[in-house]
């Protein structure tokens, strides 16, 4: 062997232990770096023609299994998924309180219903009239302020959907551009380990707030897409726009997350239609996304369900009696009926016209079934069997009764045993006529309409529809313009429409406009994006007449509270019950009597139909069984929320954990390794000086 091929071959050495000791120490200097892979390095010799001429690195190799980091990625994703959940459950369950607590919806309940039954013992006392409607007052500040707390709730977790967002834009950029650097680190036979290091940080990051599916391209460069095949870098880079709505309410409509591509030569950003919202399966996004649109508003729609059988019960008992003496008017709501509109009641109601004293002036016993059809001509009857007494109008889809002279007053009662009903209600009932609370939205919205009554709706008015899945994906938009006459020709056009290839129109017994998932198809809903129909003169629009969407639903539960006419006057509170069998002249209705405060009180026991209402199935139970069933509904989501992250976190511990051991940093490894190399490169040094010496030895010898 030459000398010359002696300095080549411990040149070589010298080079090739340098950086693999160079690598050793990165390798120690990680040791405690979270995720980090150890690199190795991978020695070949050097061949010239048929003689060896040394040693070269072939390359420096992260020593990665790739079903493990696979796993590990899911695994995260998993967990980042269910980390999110839980801690916003958790933050649902501290606004609750406990069951016990008089905070809570049960407690409030229990004050309520407590309070009455102390009113009913002496319904003369202005202190227990109102005790009692403070009583209802705080349940209705209590149930509207968790309300508003889930809103907010929805809000932070939009916010939250932004900036994690603007995360994945900003590691999908440093991917893409790692990938060239490493590329070329890879073709030149540079050293690529450290930039794969920093790119596979980026990645583990981007896995947990997405799911993520990385490919090989080749020559260390990857394509990152979701696991559903959106692509986020690859031959063109993806990014993710989305815009968060201000301040939440039930009604606002979330933008959907766009998939963007970047135009390569400009940078500029290009339109897209394809939405990100229903393709991601895990990941904190897809737990923020399933917060927002499904857990946050079913929960919405429990308290406003509540909300709502407690207005219906309380108005129910309430529009049973009259208070002592009676109100000089009385007002209803705006139910959007019109006088030519069919009334529908059966049954039979009084009314009445009573004086200060009690002493009954006028009454009038209307048979529906007898009366004319319309609720013109209740109208009608009522005002000619008062003979000038009182007075009945419906205006603007408003009832009321008012008596002529200013002492005396008016009430509405029901005939025992033939009880006059709208869809289950009463007549004074189902228009508001006596009131105890009242709230954002309608209690409810069976309006008692069959297919065959005219609709009422001005003629060109235009509701636009947009059909959405369980996750909040936009499924479908229909725009309904008003035509025909009757309410079937309105349906009609609901099941003529593009919707009706995910679900059918139809109107339930008591007049709900119902829509059933067709057959394959999931939960559904509704959003109304606008609306200006107007029923007749009423001003009342389509979708609140049908209370079409979930906000009205979830709006049952804002501003609950007593009305104003009885909060600014608590002996309006209505206790008493009118005697139908007293003679104009004679008393009907006594100071003192007991008899509507007895029956309010009972209704702690009465039970009431609720629906179907985020994740609780339909149920006829009192409102303090519903109330438990909503705190244990939330209670077991809690709970699955946390067994859902603490099994994920174990199964994204332990793969993690296994794929540290793969291809963690072994000290004592290394250790041995740097041993390894330091001598092999002492005696390259020593090869090296041997053939110096050999050079000087014949330099002296010339």
């Amino acid at each position: 062997m030459s000398i010359n091929a002696i300095i080549s071959n411990s040149l070589t050495g010298l080079f090739t232990n340098q950086s693999a000791l160079r690598t050793t120490s990165s390798n120690i200097a990680n040791i405690n770096t979270p995720g980090y892979a150890r690199q190795v390095v991978q020695q070949e010799a050097v061949v010239n023609g048929s003689a060896l001429g040394g040693v070269k690195i072939s390359e420096i190799v992260r020593i990665v299994d790739k079903f493990l980091v696979k796993a590990v990625q899911d695994a995260n994703a998993d967990f980042a998924r269910f980390e999110i959940e839980n801690t916003f459950h958790e933050r649902v369950q501290a606004l609750l309180g406990r069951p016990d607590q008089n905070n809570s919806l049960s407690g409030r309940i229990d004050t309520v219903f407590n309070a009455m039954s102390e009113l009913a013992l002496n319904p003369l006392s202005s202190i227990l009239k109102e005790s009692t409607l403070a009583a209802i007052d705080q349940f209705g500040d209590e149930i509207g302020s968790l309300g508003l707390q889930i809103q907010n709730m929805r809000t932070d977790a939009s916010n939250q959907i932004a900036a994690k967002v603007d995360r994945v834009n900003a590691l999908t950029k440093q991917i893409e551009s790692l990938n060239p650097l490493i590329t070329k680190e890879t073709l030149t036979g540079g050293e690529p380990g450290g930039l794969i290091e920093k790119r596979a940080q980026n990645l583990i990051e981007l896995s947990k707030i997405i799911d993520l599916n990385v490919t090989d391209t080749g020559n260390n460069a990857i394509q990152v897409s979701t696991s559903s095949g959106i692509a986020l870098v690859g031959v063109v880079r993806n990014i993710l726009q989305y815009s968060p709505p201000g301040t939440v309410t039930s009604s606002t409509p979330f933008p959907p997350i766009t998939v963007n591509p970047v135009d390569n030569v400009t940078g500029a950003i290009r339109p897209s239609n394809i939405q990100l919202d229903g393709e991601l399966t895990s990941g904190e996004i897809k737990g923020l996304l399933t917060l927002r649109d499904k857990d946050l508003p079913d929960i919405s729609l429990q308290l406003g369900s509540l909300a709502s059988g407690f207005a219906d019960e309380l108005n129910r008992g309430h529009n049973l009696n009259t208070a002592v003496p009676a109100p000089n008017s009385l007002t209803g709501v705006n139910t959007g009926l019109l006088s030519t509109d069919n009334h529908n009641f059966t049954g039979e109601a009084v009314f009445a016209v009573t004086d200060a004293s009690g002493d009954l002036v006028a009454k009038v016993n209307i048979d529906f079934g007898v009366t004319g059809p319309s609720i013109g001509d209740v109208v009608t009857a009522v005002n000619a069997g008062l003979g000038g007494a009182g007075t009945m109008v419906l205006a603007n889809g408003v009832l009321s009764m008012s008596a002529a002279v200013g002492t005396n007053g008016v009430s509405i009662s029901q005939v025992a045993g033939n009880e006059s009903s709208r869809a289950g209600r009463g007549f004074s009932h189902f228009f508001g006529m006596n009131n105890l609370v009242v709230a954002k939205s309608p209690s409810h919205f069976e309006t008692g309409i069959v297919g065959t009554d005219n609709h009422g709706f001005t003629a060109g008015g235009t509701m636009v529809l947009e059909m959405n899945d369980a996750n909040g994906v936009k499924l479908g938009e229909f725009s309904l313009v008003i035509g025909g006459a009757s309410f079937d020709s309105i349906l009609a056009s609901l099941n003529a429409s593009p919707l009706n290839a995910f679900a059918t129109f139809s109107f339930s017994s008591t007049g709900e406009l119902i829509s059933t998932p067709n057959v394959g198809i999931g939960e559904l809903k509704l959003h109304v994006k606008s609306d200006n129909t107007s029923r007749g003169a009423t001003n009342v629009p389509i979708s609140t007449f049908f209370g079409i969407g979930e906000a009205l639903a979830m709006d049952a539960a804002v501003d609950l509270k007593v009305a104003k006419v009885i909060n600014d006057n608590p002996n309006l509170l209505s206790l008493a019950r009118f005697d139908q069998t007293a003679l104009v002249g004679g008393n009907a209705l006594s100071i003192g009597d007991q008899t509507g405060a007895l029956a309010l009180r009972d209704l702690e026991v009465a039970t009431h139909k609720f629906s179907k209402a985020g994740g609780l199935s339909a149920a006829t139970v009192t409102l303090a069984q519903y109330s438990a069933n909503l705190l244990a509904d939330l209670g077991l989501r809690s709970a699955l929320a946390a067994s859902n992250l603490e099994d994920n976190q174990a199964l994204s511990e332990e793969l993690t954990r296994k794929s540290s051991d793969f291809s963690g940093v072994n000290l004592d490894e290394e250790l041995g390794n740097m041993v390894i190399f330091q001598n092999a490169y002492s005696a390259s040094a020593r090869l090296l000086n041997t053939a110096k010496e050999m050079f000087d030895t014949i330099l002296q010898i010339v």
